[in-house]
């Protein structure tokens, strides 16, 4: 069963004078698999991202989750699931500069769950090695270079160990060189906790890295295939 439904979705808007719409788009995405979105300026994979992730709401159509449909879904309704449920990794990281790299993973968590300080101490620092940051807890975030905070954004979407996560312009790491082991370690992501990974990029250089590979332009699908995955 698809853990995540877009079922004869429609959106449009302009943005900066330029259009974004989708076009009755019906697309489900399982679970433990990397679902890669790609296409060039206008496709509307980022608008999809944001629809599946409950941060848009559709003009038609609907999201459905785990067999549940979102349609009547209050603002607060989308927000304690996405919170809970999902995670964000947005191509600029979106980090609390005040706090530093513990801080910024443990405060949702705090806010979210009834843990004690030993466990979310002990959550974080889980989450802080998968993504291979275990040296980095103490650091201001502004000490970073921009692929360590966006494995932080990783980390602070993997805390709650989420049914989805979704990754934005995943190419755009490959600014430090890092774009290869990310995608390693989203591959390992998916098989440990087995949820659904969905990520955009502009090129479709990427798409033997995932599972399932959907090429998108103008708000339509163009194709929908399986390149095997060669971090399978």
């Amino acid at each position: 069963m698809d853990s995540l439904l877009a079922r004869n979705i429609t959106f449009s808007r302009t943005v900066s004078g330029a259009p974004e719409q989708l076009h009755a788009m019906t697309l489900g995405f399982e679970p433990a698999s990397l679902h890669l979105l790609f296409g060039g300026p206008g496709s509307g994979r980022n608008l999809l991202l944001r629809l599946l992730g409950l941060l848009e709401r559709p003009a038609s159509g609907e999201i459905v989750i785990t067999g549940e449909s979102t349609r009547d879904w209050t603002e607060a309704q989308c927000t304690d699931f996405r919170s809970r449920y999902f995670g964000f990794v947005f191509e600029a990281p979106l980090l609390l500069p005040s706090f530093n790299v513990v801080e910024n993973i443990a405060t949702p968590y705090f806010k979210l769950t009834e843990a004690t300080p030993e466990q979310a101490r002990e959550e974080t620092h889980r989450v802080l090695e998968h993504v291979g940051l275990k040296d980095y807890a103490g650091s201001a975030i502004e000490a970073l270079p921009l692929w360590a905070q966006q494995r932080v954004a990783l980390a602070r979407a993997l805390i709650t160990r989420p049914q989805a996560i979704f990754v934005e312009n995943i190419d755009s790491f490959a600014r430090d060189g890092e774009l290869i082991s990310l995608l390693e370690l989203l591959s390992a992501t998916r098989r440990s906790l087995g949820c659904c990974i969905i990520a955009t990029a502009a090129s479709r250089d990427l798409v033997y890295f995932a599972n399932r590979a959907v090429e998108m332009a103008e708000g339509r699908i163009v194709r929908d295939w399986r390149p095997g995955g060669l971090l399978s």
